[in-house]
C-alpha cells in the first residue's frame, strides 16, 4: 500500500473511532464538536501507537483522542475571539454568528467537558499528561499574546509554540504510549516536537496568499505576531506592508528567504521523526505530508510573485529616464554642498576647512554618494524598482567615467574629475554594490562580514577622495579605509533603534552572542522597555572599541596627507568619534534616543582634532613612503 493510501486508511480509522465514542458521549448530554477539519491530534495519537496496538483500539482510546480534539476546538473558539476572525474553515465563526459571549461560553463548555471525556480512558498517566497539556496550552496562548507587536528570539518563539500547539500533541503521544503499554515509548517531549513542526508549517503557509488554509493570509503578520518566517527573511518588526513581506520572502532577487524557511521545516521534521525510532512509516508519512504541503504552497506563491513582478517591472528606458530626472534635480556644483550637507552635518562642518576648489571636489563626491544612497532609501520604492534604479545609475556613471557625455552634471563632472585624477572606477562600483546590500535582509554573522559592508559604503569614499588629491601610497590608503570603517560603525551604533524599526540590524551576531545579547533584548532597547541591560551596554562598548581602533589607525596617517586635506579629516574624525561620548551619556540608549553633538560640542571636538593633528605632525616619524607626501599642502 502506498503512502497516500496508508494515510487515507489511517484518517478513516481515526474518524470512525472518534464518531463511535462521540455518539456515546453525546447521549450523556456532553457537548461534542462537529468532527471536521484534519483531526491532526487524534491522527498523531493513532500514528504513535505500536503497530500491534492499532487493531485493538476501543472507546477508551478514542475517548482520550476525542478529549484532546475537544480542547483544540475550544482553543479555536477562543482564538477567533482574540483574533476578531470572521470565518473559520470557510464559514462564519461562532463569534460572528452568535456574538462574543456565546463563543466564549461555548469554548469554556467544551474545555470543561473534555475533562469528563478524558476520564473515560481510565489511565492516570494519560490524565496527568492531559491536565498538564491543557494548562500549558492556555499558558502558551498567554505567552503569545504578551509577545504581540515585538520581535521574539527563537527561544521565545519556540516556547510559545510548544505551549500553544505542542502540548496537546504531547498528550496525544502519551495516550498512544499508555494505551500500547509502553512505559519506555515516546512521551510528551516527542509530541511537543511534532506540534512545534505543525505550528511552524502553519506559520509558514500563513505567508502564502495563494494557499487555501481556512483563514485569511498573513493573519499573523496583520496581528503583529512574530514567527520564525520573519527571522528567516531578516525582518525584525512589522514596518513593511504585507505585500512587500511576501515579495521579500518569495522573490529570488531578494535572496533565498523561502528556501531558508523550507530548510528550517525540513530540519524540524527530522528532529520530530527522531522521537519515534520504532515508527513503521505512518508517522513519517504524516510529518512528511505537512512539509510537502508547505513546499507546494511555496512553489505556487513563488510563481505568483514572479508573475506580479513581471507585470509591474518598469521598462529599462523608463527607469533610466527617472534616474536622469532625479540626478538633474540635484543640480550642479553650486548646489552639491547643500545637498549632501543636509544629511551629513558633521562632515559638512569639517569641510569648511578645505580650500574652495578642493571643497567643491569633496562636495561632488559626497553628493554622488548621497544621491546613490537616496535611489534605494525610500520606503515607497520596492526592491526590484530600487535595484533597477541602481543598475541604470551604474550604467550612466560608467559611461561618464569612460568619457561619454550623459548630460547629467553629477555624473559627468564627478566622473570626469575621478578619471582625470586617476581615481579607479572601483570606488564608485563598490559603493553601488554596498548600497544594494541594503535591499537584501541584513545579517552579519561576524565582524569581518560587517566590514565588507562598511568598506563598500564608507571606506571607498575615503579612498576615493584620498586618490582624488593625488595620494597613492598603499599604507595611507589603508588608513583612509580605516577612517571609513570607523565612521560607519559609529553611524550604526548611533542608529540601532531607527534601523531596527526599519527591519535592519547591523550588529554582528557573533559579538551579540559573546556578550549575551539576543534579538529580543535589542527589541526591548529599541522599544524603550525598561533600562538598557548591562550586556547590551557591554556590546556597545565592544563595538565602540573596534571603531576607536580604526580612528587611531586612520589618525596616525594624517601627517602624511596634504595639509589642506589632513585638517578637515582630523576635525571630522574627532567630531564623529564624539558621538560615542553622547551614546555613553545617554546610558547606551540608542534605541529611543539619537546621539547628537551640538554645534558647541562640534567646535570643541574640532579644535581638539586640530590640536592632536599639530602634535602628531610635530612628533611623527614618517615611513619612507610617507615622507614626500608630508611636505605637501
Amino acid at each position: 500500500m502506498n503512502q497516500g493510501a496508508v494515510l487515507g486508511a489511517a484518517r478513516q480509522a481515526v474518524r470512525n473511532g472518534l464518531e463511535s465514542v462521540a455518539a456515546a458521549v453525546r447521549a450523556e448530554g456532553v457537548p461534542v464538536p462537529v468532527l471536521q477539519g484534519k483531526l491532526l491530534r487524534p491522527l498523531i495519537a493513532y500514528a504513535a501507537l505500536p503497530t500491534t496496538a492499532r487493531g485493538r483500539t476501543d472507546d477508551r482510546f478514542w475517548a482520550g483522542a476525542l478529549a484532546i480534539q475537544m480542547v483544540h476546538e475550544a482553543s479555536l473558539l477562543h482564538d477567533d475571539i482574540i483574533d476578531a476572525a470572521d470565518t473559520r474553515r470557510g464559514v462564519p465563526t461562532v463569534a460572528t454568528e452568535r456574538g462574543v459571549a456565546a463563543a466564549l461560553v461555548s469554548g469554556d463548555h467544551l474545555l470543561t467537558a473534555a475533562y469528563r471525556v478524558a476520564a473515560r480512558v481510565r489511565s492516570p498517566r494519560f490524565l496527568e499528561a492531559f491536565i498538564h497539556a491543557v494548562e500549558r496550552t492556555v499558558a502558551g496562548e498567554i505567552r503569545q499574546q504578551r509577545g504581540v507587536g515585538r520581535h521574539l528570539s527563537m527561544r521565545e518563539y519556540r516556547a510559545a509554540i510548544e505551549g500553544k500547539s505542542g502540548e496537546l500533541f504531547g498528550a496525544a503521544v502519551v495516550l498512544a504510549s499508555a494505551w500500547g503499554g509502553r512505559d519506555d515509548g515516546p512521551g510528551a517531549d516527542a509530541g511537543r516536537r511534532v506540534g512545534s513542526l505543525y505550528q511552524m508549517v502553519d506559520d509558514a503557509v500563513d505567508y502564502c496568499p495563494t494557499a487555501s488554509v481556512g483563514k485569511p493570509a498573513l493573519q499573523d503578520y496583520g496581528h503583529r505576531k512574530y514567527t520564525f518566517v520573519l527571522e528567516a527573511v531578516g525582518l525584525t518588526g512589522f514596518a513593511l506592508e504585507p505585500d512587500e513581506v511576501v515579495v521579500r520572502l518569495f522573490d529570488p532577487a531578494r535572496g533565498d528567504g523561502s528556501e531558508r524557511v523550507l530548510a528550517a521545516l525540513e530540519a524540524e521534521q527530522a528532529e520530530a521523526r527522531s522521537g519515534f525510532p520504532d515508527d513503521d512509516g505512518m508517522m513519517a508519512a504524516v510529518l512528511g505530508g505537512w512539509v510537502s504541503m508547505a513546499r507546494e504552497a511555496f512553489e505556487r506563491q513563488r510563481t505568483a510573485v514572479a508573475a506580479q513582478n513581471a507585470a509591474r517591472r518598469p521598462s529599462p528606458a523608463s527607469v533610466e529616464s527617472e534616474v536622469v530626472e532625479r540626478a538633474l534635480a540635484v543640480g550642479g556644483p553650486q548646489e552639491w554642498g547643500a545637498y549632501f550637507g543636509h544629511h551629513s552635518k558633521s562632515f559638512r562642518f569639517a569641510s569648511r576647512l578645505f580650500p574652495a576648489e578642493s571643497r567643491r571636489q569633496v562636495e561632488g563626491v559626497y553628493a554622488f554618494c548621497r544621491f546613490t544612497d537616496d535611489l534605494v532609501d525610500e520606503a515607497e520604492v520596492d526592491a526590484p524598482h530600487a535595484r533597477a534604479r541602481l543598475n541604470a545609475w551604474r550604467t550612466l556613471v560608467d559611461a561618464a567615467y569612460r568619457g561619454e557625455a550623459t548630460g547629467v552634471p553629477l555624473a559627468d563632472r564627478v566622473m570626469a574629475e575621478a578619471r582625470t585624477n586617476e581615481v579607479p572606477f572601483h570606488y564608485a562600483d563598490e559603493l553601488l554594490t554596498g548600497v544594494g546590500m541594503d535591499l537584501e535582509p541584513i545579517c552579519f554573522q561576524r565582524l569581518p562580514d560587517l566590514e565588507v559592508y562598511t568598506y563598500r559604503v564608507a571606506s571607498v569614499v575615503g579612498g576615493w577622495i584620498t586618490e582624488l588629491f593625488g595620494v597613492r601610497d598603499p599604507e595611507v590608503l589603508s588608513r583612509a579605509y580605516s577612517m571609513g570603517h570607523a565612521m560607519q560603525i559609529t553611524n550604526i551604533l548611533r542608529d540601532v533603534g531607527e534601523d531596527w524599526r526599519n527591519d535592519r540590524l547591523y550588529l554582528p551576531r557573533d559579538l551579540m552572542e559573546r556578550h549575551g545579547v539576543d534579538l529580543g533584548m535589542v527589541d526591548r532597547v529599541a522599544a524603550g522597555r525598561g533600562p538598557v541591560p548591562a550586556a547590551y551596554a557591554d556590546l556597545m562598548e565592544a563595538l565602540m572599541e573596534v571603531a576607536e581602533g580604526h580612528y587611531r589607525s586612520a589618525f596616525a596617517a594624517l601627517p602624511a596627507l596634504p595639509r589642506f586635506y589632513a585638517r578637515p579629516v582630523a576635525v571630522a574624525a574627532r567630531v564623529y568619534e564624539g558621538i560615542h561620548d553622547e551614546i555613553r551619556r545617554n546610558r547606551y540608549d540608542n534605541g529611543t534616543r539619537r546621539a547628537l553633538t551640538r554645534i558647541r560640542t562640534k567646535v570643541r571636538l574640532g579644535w581638539g582634532g586640530l590640536r592632536d593633528l599639530r602634535r602628531s605632525i610635530a612628533t611623527h616619524t614618517h615611513p619612507a613612503g610617507f615622507a614626500l607626501l608630508a611636505k605637501g599642502g
